[in-house]
C-alpha cells in the first residue's frame, strides 16, 4: 500500500508561493503555464526547488524579456507566501520587516537564505546567501537569486507605498545586458552596483523606523508566532543550517575536517556528505560560505584588526587568509570591508 505522507521538506525545498508568481507572469507574455507545469506536483506546499529554476529559466527564456523575474516579482501580496508574507506586510517598521525577513526566510525557500546585519554607520544590509559552490554558479542560479532579490525589494516597497528612497542593491556582477540595469532599476525602485563580494538589499538608517503602511498591531503578533513555529520545523531538516550551527559551537576552525563536523552531528561523514551532495553543495562549498560570511561580518567591525580575523577563522596568517578571500571573491580584504565602503547594499 502506498503512503499517503508528503515527501519530507529538504534544503531544496521552496515554498510554492513561487509558482503561483511564475503561473502570473506567464499570462503577460502569452505563455501557456499548463506546458511548463504539467509534470510538476504541485499538491505539496513545499516544492524541489531544481524543478522550480528550471521551469522559471525555461519562462524567462522564451518570454525574451531580461526583466521576466522583476515583473513576476510585483505580483507578491500578502498571501503568496502564507505566514512568511503576511508578517513581514504587518510588520511595524522597516527595522522589524527586514528582521524578520532574515529569521524567517528558510519559510519560502531554503537554497537561499538571508542574514540581517547591521553597518558600523547604522545602515541595514540583507545578505544573499545560496548554497551552490563560490564562482560555481550557473544561469539559472542567476535568473532564480534575480526573482528572490526582486521579490524582497517588492515587499519592501509595497509595505511603504513606494516612499523608501535611496534602497541600494550590490551584486557580485550584473548577470543580465548592461544596458537592461537601468530598466531594471527603475523598475524594482533601486540602484545597483556591481563589484560586492557578496549580494545585498540596504537601507539607510535614517529609513529604519519608517512605520509600514500595512502595519497591524492586532495581526502582526499572531502571524509572527504561526511564523516561528513553522520556521522551527524547517531548520530541523536543513542540512546546511544544521552544519553552520555546528561551526558556530566549534571553539576553533583551525585544522577542522569534515570527519570532526559529522562526529559533532552524531553522523557519519558518509552520510554528511550524502546529504549536502543531495542538496548541491559539498563539505568544502559549505565551510567556504559559511568562513566567507564570517569575514564579512567581522571586516565590519573597526575593533577587529584582519590578523586576528585571520586567526578565528582558522587560518594560519593573514596572507594564507587574504589569498583565500580573493579566491572567494575576487577583491581583497581591505576592498570588501564597511571601514571602507560606508553604505553598500544586493542582487
Amino acid at each position: 500500500m502506498s503512503s499517503t505522507n508528503p515527501p519530507p521538506v529538504t534544503s531544496m525545498s521552496i515554498h510554492k508561493g513561487w509558482l503561483n508568481l511564475l503561473k502570473q507572469t506567464a499570462q503577460q507574455y502569452q505563455l501557456d503555464s499548463q506546458y511548463y507545469f504539467d509534470q510538476l506536483d504541485t499538491s505539496r506546499s513545499q516544492i524541489d526547488v531544481r524543478e522550480v529554476r528550471k521551469i522559471h529559466h525555461q519562462m524567462f527564456q522564451d518570454s525574451g524579456d531580461p526583466l521576466f523575474s522583476a515583473h513576476a516579482a510585483q505580483r507578491v501580496n500578502p498571501l503568496t507566501f502564507g505566514c512568511f508574507s503576511l508578517t513581514l506586510w504587518t510588520a511595524p517598521t522597516v527595522l522589524q520587516l527586514l528582521k524578520d525577513a532574515s529569521k524567517y526566510c528558510v519559510a519560502i525557500g531554503s537554497p537561499i537564505r538571508l542574514r540581517f546585519h547591521e553597518t558600523p554607520q547604522g545602515d541595514a544590509e540583507l545578505w544573499i546567501i545560496n548554497h551552490e559552490p563560490l564562482n560555481k554558479e550557473s544561469h539559472i542560479t542567476y535568473v532564480g537569486v534575480t526573482l528572490y532579490i526582486s521579490t524582497i525589494l517588492q515587499i519592501i516597497h509595497q509595505t511603504t507605498e513606494y516612499n523608501l528612497p535611496n534602497v541600494a542593491v550590490k551584486v557580485i556582477k550584473w548577470p543580465f545586458p548592461e544596458n537592461e540595469k537601468l530598466e531594471f532599476e527603475k523598475l524594482m525602485h533601486c540602484n545597483i552596483s556591481t563589484g560586492s563580494p557578496i549580494r545585498k538589499i540596504c537601507v539607510q538608517r535614517q529609513h529604519l523606523f519608517h512605520p509600514l503602511a500595512t502595519s497591524d498591531p492586532v495581526l502582526y503578533p499572531v502571524t509572527q508566532t504561526l511564523l516561528r513555529q513553522h520556521t522551527i520545523e524547517l531548520e530541523n531538516s536543513d542540512i546546511v543550517l544544521k552544519v553552520y550551527k555546528t561551526l558556530d559551537d566549534m571553539p576553533t576552525l583551525a585544522d577542522l575536517s569534515g570527519d570532526k563536523v559529522a562526529a559533532n552531528m552524531l553522523i557519519s561523514i558518509r552520510t554528511l556528505n550524502r546529504r549536502l551532495s543531495e542538496v548541491g553543495t559539498c563539505y568544502r562549498g559549505v565551510l567556504e560560505k559559511y568562513k566567507l560570511e564570517k569575514a564579512l561580518q567581522l571586516l565590519n567591525q573597526p575593533s577587529v584588526n584582519m590578523t586576528e580575523i585571520a586567526f578565528q577563522l582558522g587560518f594560519s596568517d593573514l596572507s594564507t587568509f587574504s589569498r583565500a578571500f580573493k579566491r572567494w571573491t575576487g577583491t581583497s580584504p581591505s576592498h570588501s570591508s564597511n571601514r571602507l565602503n560606508p553604505v553598500q547594499e544586493i542582487l
